[in-house]
């Protein structure tokens, strides 16, 4: 009988044991701490990086040491002001900031995550508290991450350590200069047509939003796949500025210039007909795209009355600030006079029309005619009539 009990105290004392053991690591797993609480060590699953660290960049003005005596772990704090921050890059998935805090403590700190904006934390707290979690996310996905902390109020950060995933570490601290630029400066649309305008940034996690000086004029649609791209619409005859600007709290900003021009609907003065005739010629530089001129010659006749057009431009290349000149001859080789003729010349990327060096041999120049549409209305061309209009151009970026 004693050994029955003796054996049934010691299999009760493992029992208790065992139970002991699971209750204390559960209570760990169910007692994780949350923001606002003391984290005297990193907790399993995590590991530390002292504030000393050297792969950590301060930018203002700190004092990087144990100022307020939190051994083994450090701190640094930064004088008031709201220009003092500090970037760090890791591989990992979760990050832990862990600082003093005190009733001076600040309590609007911005956090940037790979260009994304999360929601402030704060230093502060009612009585001092050393090694205390102010800010946990989770989730990142795991791999490299680059982390910007900025003090937005005059009262101080204290920044003591950072914990991140066990298996994760510290990456070198890599520098980026941003910078933010747009594929085009200028864009010629016609109203009822568009293009598209892309965004480049660096770093290229940084997005971009989107604005239209004049919706009226020209609009945006932006790809909701991917946020740097956006469509420009040409509404009506105007001028508008499409900006494009960092979100990341950068204010990088860059614009192109929309010129839309009128869509013309010529009326034929004659109900025979109307048909358009389209030369194309070209100016290409090492540092200039093909520049192809599109000219439309619109007459009025019968089918025996036909016209032909050439454009020619007295340069083969070019470079920006280069002035040329294109010419246009236009001949009816018909029989018949062609009435009411018109050229309408739109000019094309990197070009701008000098309007007051235009001239032409008949007719005049539109007075809506502007740098990116020149408009001649020549008139009736006799049969075997030629008509020499002469274009001056620069060569803009």
């Amino acid at each position: 009988m004693k050994n029955y009990f003796k054996n049934f105290s010691i299999m009760f004392i493992m029992i208790l044991a065992i139970v002991g053991v699971g209750i204390f690591k559960d209570g760990i797993m169910a007692n994780a701490a949350t923001i606002g609480q003391q984290l005297l060590e990193p907790e399993t699953g995590w590991r530390r990086y002292e504030d000393s660290n050297s792969e950590i960049n301060y930018t203002g003005t700190w004092y990087v040491g144990d100022i307020h005596n939190t051994s083994p772990y450090g701190a640094s704090g930064s004088i008031t002001g709201s220009s003092a921050k500090l970037n760090f890059d890791f591989y990992g998935s979760k990050l832990r900031i862990i600082t003093y805090a005190d009733p001076n403590g600040s309590k609007n700190v911005k956090i940037t995550i790979d260009g994304t904006i999360y929601d402030a934390f704060t230093s502060y707290n009612n009585s001092n508290m050393t090694k205390r979690l102010s800010y946990e996310i989770t989730g990142l996905g795991f791999g490299k991450h680059t982390v910007l902390i900025e003090n937005q109020s005059n009262n101080s950060l204290y920044f003591d350590a950072i914990d991140i995933d066990k298996e994760g570490y510290l990456l070198p601290y890599n520098e980026q200069v941003e910078s933010m630029s747009l594929d085009k400066s200028t864009m010629n649309l016609i109203e009822g047509d568009s293009s598209q305008l892309t965004a480049t940034t660096t770093p290229e996690a940084v997005g971009v939003t989107w604005k239209s000086s004049d919706p009226s004029i020209a609009t945006i649609e932006v790809d909701p796949t991917n946020g740097k791209i956006t469509k420009v619409n040409a509404l009506k005859e105007g001028t508008s500025t499409i900006t494009a600007t960092t979100a990341d709290g950068s204010n990088l900003s860059a614009s192109c210039i929309i010129n839309v021009t009128k869509k013309d609907v010529p009326q034929p003065t004659e109900p025979t007909g109307t048909d358009n005739i389209v030369n194309i010629a070209h100016a290409k530089g090492d540092n200039t795209n093909n520049a192809g001129g599109d000219v439309t010659i619109i007459f009025h006749g019968s089918a025996d009355t036909t016209l032909s057009v050439i454009k020619t431009a007295d340069v083969k290349d070019v470079w920006v600030g280069d002035n040329f000149t294109y010419t246009i001859v236009v001949t009816n080789t018909g029989t018949k006079t062609a009435k009411a003729v018109v050229v309408n010349d739109p000019a094309p990327n990197h070009i701008d029309f000098l309007v007051n060096g235009v001239t032409s041999t008949q007719g005049k120049i539109d007075p809506s005619s502007t740098s990116k549409n020149i408009i001649v209305n020549v008139g009736d061309i006799p049969p075997l009539g030629t008509v020499t209009i002469k274009i001056p151009a620069t060569v803009i970026l």
